[in-house]
């Protein structure tokens, strides 16, 4: 009676299972886990009531049919809790968010469980020899591993990768080699990167493996790096310290938390080299940021009279005294000018008047009619403009930079306000100091037309054309010229 129990019980638990794989398959982990455990107790139950303890089953030797049912018990036990095993190996990969690379070993630590399992099964339940099955196996497992020696180095490292995670797609890393770029696949062989040449390099997981990485984009996509500045020895540090600040400020890149830092690294007899610490919000705003730094300490060194480029021809062939002063020379210089004749701008640097600003003080607000242009000489100014009762910054400007022209030449009023961020030295140039020119000359109204319209499509002006490009139209501009200096005739 015991013997056709244990036949029943075989075929009905043979029969729940079979049908709780296929129901579980498409449930959530923890449903299977569940129902593995359940089912699995009541195996053990029943193997224990019919076989003893499934290490050493005892089978009845008596009838063949009970004999097979108590081996399907056996087996059906041993294979379920493969099953419940691998199961909690992949709700482990499940909690821990395992990415794709991440789950290979999952995977084949559940491919390693089943073939233990069923050696288990060959040796205990059917008491089959395995030692000539596993010599074999191992002979053909050597070979293999030699045939594929590097393919396998570079899945087990893709796994110890994975598992680590060091990087995701979309990651920006460096690699040691070097190869710097976006990281766009991970696969069991390798990691392809985007380089920022728009190339795809291919790095196997056994290089990935041990090669130093630098992830740029991890805890945050922020960089940060550092420039060197050399500047003649005789200029004081304080006073370099101060101009490549300026320089920063004129860099919208360039985070304001952590802020920027100047040092001196070192000291020589006729350069010193300092080094500027800077951060931006991703590397794809790095090299622009380097050499936008760059270029603006270098305009802050030549608008106190350091590497200074040769003056232009036209100014040395003039062999006026006027025209060779750097006051001069920066009236002569702006793009505004560029069309009136040597004599015309000579004459408006000698009647061009200084001003100093302190930081913070307003140059001119939003809605001023100054019929003033502003040279900058030297220092920083914000422009911003009221954008729904907010003051909004448009931008900066600094030495060289000359705003306000539409107001000079229009009497149109200001389209932003201009207010000191460092001390600045400011050259201005009123109307009544250009009206008589242009009395005696009217044609000049062309020049300076064709010149004001050019300024204002410069892209280096940008934030410093803004503040009159809303007032006049460049169709409109002439006439308004025109009107404003009452030559309507002309």
């Amino acid at each position: 009676m015991i013997e056709n129990a244990s036949s029943l019980l075989a075929g009905v638990l043979l029969g729940v299972s079979l049908l709780n794989w296929r129901v579980a398959r498409s449930r959530p982990v923890w449903y299977r886990v569940a129902t593995n455990t359940v089912l699995l107790l009541l195996l053990t139950a029943a193997v224990l009531f019919t076989a003893g303890s499934p290490l050493e089953p005892r089978f009845t030797e008596a009838v063949a049919l009970d004999r097979l049912s108590q081996q399907i018990l056996v087996t059906l036990w041993w294979v379920l809790g493969a099953r419940l095993l691998v199961e909690l190996i992949c709700a482990t990969a499940v909690i821990k968010q395992f990415s794709i690379e991440g789950r290979m070993f999952p995977d084949l630590v559940a491919g390693l469980v089943y073939l233990a399992v069923l050696l288990t099964i060959v040796k205990t339940v059917f008491s089959f020899p395995i030692g000539g099955l596993v010599a074999t196996s191992g002979i053909i497992a050597i070979v293999l591993g030699l045939a594929l020696q590097s393919t396998l180095s570079d899945v087990f490292a893709g796994i110890a990768v994975g598992i680590e995670r060091p990087f995701a797609i979309g990651d920006l890393v460096w690699v040691e080699g070097p190869i710097e770029g976006e990281i766009v696949q991970i696969n069991w062989r390798s990691v392809q990167i985007r380089t920022f040449g728009n190339d795809i390099a291919t790095v196997p997981n056994s290089l990935v493996a041990k090669s130093r990485i630098v992830n740029r984009s991890v805890p945050t996509k922020r960089r940060s790096d550092t420039v060197h500045v050399a500047c003649d020895a005789a200029l004081a540090p304080e006073r370099v310290f101060e101009l490549i600040e300026w320089a920063v400020l004129l860099c919208p890149d360039i985070l304001e938390t952590p802020p920027a830092s100047v040092a001196l690294g070192r000291l020589g007899q006729r350069t010193n080299g300092y080094e500027v610490a800077f951060s931006v919000a991703d590397s794809g705003a790095l090299w622009r940021t380097k050499s936008m730094l760059l270029k603006e300490v270098l305009r802050q060194l030549r608008a106190i009279g350091v590497a200074d480029e040769p003056a232009a021809s036209d100014s040395q062939e003039a062999g006026s005294d006027a025209a060779r002063t750097p006051l001069a020379q920066r009236v002569l210089d702006i793009p505004l000018f560029e069309a009136l004749p040597l004599e015309s701008r000579c004459r408006l640097a000698q009647q061009i008047e200084r001003r100093a600003l302190m930081s913070g003080e307003v140059l001119f607000s939003e809605g001023d009619s100054e019929s003033s242009l502003f040279i900058v000489a030297s220092g920083v100014l914000e422009v911003t403009r009221m954008v729904g009762g907010t003051a909004t910054r448009v931008g900066r400007i600094s030495a060289g930079d000359y705003i306000g022209e539409i107001g000079l030449l229009t009497g149109e009023p200001h389209a932003a306000s201009v207010r000191a961020l460092t001390p600045c030295l400011i050259f201005e140039l009123c109307k009544s100091h250009i009206a008589p020119m242009l009395s005696a000359e009217p044609r000049l109204l062309h020049a300076l037309e064709l010149s004001a319209n050019r300024g204002r499509e410069l892209i280096a002006r940008s934030v410093a054309a803004s503040v009159g490009t809303t007032a006049v139209p460049p169709a409109q501009l002439l006439d308004r010229m025109r009107a404003f200096f009452h030559l309507l005739g002309h």
